[in-house]
């Protein structure tokens, strides 16, 4: 195979841009001062997986193929944190030959290699990630190593309004850490309570002396740009989040704000988010092959709906985040209408409601129309006058992403007539519906195969005869002792033909279409796929009974 000194001839080589493009990606290279592949990916010519992938070849370093759970976690501190983040890379296990196995985003000056080699005197081996896979890990395991701990033992510095300001990025690092999505700060009689969110549980995490409420809850307003003295009405904010007062290197975090008057006091609840710009693939949501690729196949239909559908928290707008992610090119225009934006796409025009200015879902719907979309993502459809506009553009050219809170695939169609659809625009504009949940994945580092016992199996509605193994977690100080860390989806899909278009013309019940559509080989229940998973050692038999009970 021919060298290339240069990666982006390389690229030119693999077609992944023309020669054209290429010239202009040098141009912006020559602007910006960022590397080819980066801005190839900003530009849309390839995902972050893909650069991964070709820089792999290109370097001949091996990709890193392991979950970030594998992770040896005592050997992060093998080299100094100022070095590694140096260097870019981040230790992560032992080589087959004894070598530090290093992972990066791409090429290491050999200096610094070298200088890591003598400190850690042994040989270092490179394998390559995406650059926001290792800002992740970053995260993960430099905040793990920080001292959150609160000492209320000093009332002077407790006092302190520079205490409170400590306090929250405390808080905020070990949220970080556990893999929080939210952060509850909630007011009692006699007590301040944090809790947080992880993997879809709350957890308590500190009780903390009632007087620090105002002061937390008043730097929570100032970080969000909210009034302090308004204390009466709910208010929203936002801000971004990086260590100013403790000696913590990470990357920045967007974090959503919500006050509230209660009883007791003001209660704020902090929603983290995930950086800008940061790339969802709809291979790494945990769908199965066949079930992924029908789901991609309807994605790119010119025109009708696609909906997902799920109750809140059930990982809905992150599977329309990745389907946008997959369809955006230079050749399509995308627009949406969220409420509110979570995350920014390059390429894609998003729009948020605001009930103030009386901009709701079905007027902005209407503008956008007159701006030639040719997809639209409209984060829910809430009510009839958003419904109508979405099938009417659905009809006229356009392909519309939205979704609905029902039970299951089935029950969509039900829910849209409910809602004062007519049976015959629903048949012939709706494409497909994905139903999902989330569940908690099993602890790789503390979990065993066990043998699965007679009340899982029953419990699970499978034959007693049928004996297999499941993995359960034991529970460790990586998964805060519950047994699981991190979450996965179950899925099912729906896709409508004729049989089903003809149910729903003769507006048959949710009942009558789930019964005819389990009679289908392709059709496969969101419990049926959680069995799946059960098997392969991902989740357990009580996750699936509980995101799957009617």
């Amino acid at each position: 195979m021919a060298r290339f000194d240069k990666f982006g001839e390389f690229l030119l080589e693999k077609n992944v841009v023309t020669r054209k493009a290429l010239s202009g990606l040098l141009a912006s290279q020559r602007l910006v001062r960022d590397k080819i592949g980066t801005i190839a990916v900003k530009k849309g010519f390839l995902t972050e997986e893909e650069l991964a992938g070709y820089l792999s070849e290109f370097l001949g370093i091996p990709l890193f193929k392991h979950d970030v759970e594998t992770i040896e976690k005592g050997i992060i501190n093998t080299i100094p944190k100022k070095m590694a983040l140096k260097a870019e890379v981040l230790p992560v296990g032992t080589g087959e030959k004894g070598e530090l196995l290093l992972v990066c985003a791409g090429p290491v000056q050999m200096a610094l290699l070298q200088n890591i080699s003598r400190l850690a005197n042994k040989q270092v081996k490179l394998v390559l990630t995406t650059s926001t896979k290792l800002k992740k890990m970053q995260n993960l395991f430099y905040t793990m190593e920080y001292d959150t701990s609160i000492n209320l033992n000093d009332k002077i510095e407790v006092e302190n309004i520079g205490f409170a300001i400590e306090l929250l990025e405390k808080l905020m690092l070990r949220a970080i850490n556990k893999g929080a999505s939210d952060i509850h700060v909630e007011p009692g009689r006699n007590e301040l309570i944090i809790r947080f969110r992880v993997d879809g549980m709350m957890i308590k995490t500190e009780t903390l002396p009632y007087d620090l409420c105002s002061k937390l809850i008043s730097r929570i307003k100032v970080m969000a740009g909210l009034d302090i003295a308004e204390r009466r009405k709910p208010q929203d904010g936002a801000f971004y989040f990086r260590p100013q007062t403790l000696d913590v290197n990470i990357e920045g975090v967007n974090v959503r704000v919500s006050v509230i008057p209660a009883v007791h006091g003001e209660k704020a609840v902090l929603r983290l988010l995930p950086p800008h710009d940061e790339a969802i693939h709809l291979d790494s949501l945990g769908m199965q092959p066949e079930l992924l690729e029908s789901f991609k196949k309807y994605l790119r239909s010119p025109h009708g709906i696609m909906l997902v559908t799920g109750p809140t928290g059930s990982g809905k707008s992150t599977t329309l985040y990745g389907s946008m992610q997959m369809l955006r090119s230079e050749t399509t225009n995308i627009t949406t209408i969220e409420d509110p934006v979570e995350l920014t796409i390059r390429g894609i025009t998003q729009t948020q409601v605001d009930s103030g200015e009386n901009i709701t879902f079905a007027k902005a719907l209407r503008a956008i129309l007159r701006q030639d979309p040719d997809i639209i993502m409209v984060g829910e459809i809430r009510d009839i006058d958003t419904l109508k506009v979405s099938l009417r553009a659905a009809i006229t050219g356009h392909l519309v992403l939205s979704t609905l809170h029902t039970n299951d695939a089935p029950s969509a169609f039900s829910r849209l007539m409910d809602m004062g659809a007519e049976p015959f625009l629903v048949a012939a504009s709706v494409r497909a519906v994905l139903a999902q949940r989330l569940i908690r994945v099993v602890c790789s580092s503390c979990s065993e195969w066990i043998d699965i016992s007679d009340a899982e199996l029953s419990m699970l509605g499978i034959n007693g005869i049928e004996r297999f193994k499941v993995k359960r977690g034991k529970g460790c100080s990586f998964c805060n002792n519950s047994g699981y860390r991190g979450r996965i989806g179950i899925y099912e899909l729906l896709c409508v033909d004729d049989a089903i278009k003809k149910m729903v013309m003769e507006e048959a019940n949710f009942e009558e279409i789930r019964n005819f559509a389990r009679k289908k080989k392709d059709f496969k229940t969101m419990r049926e796929d959680g069995i799946s998973k059960v098997r392969k050692g991902i989740t357990t038999p009580e996750e699936i009974m509980r995101v799957t009970m009617d």
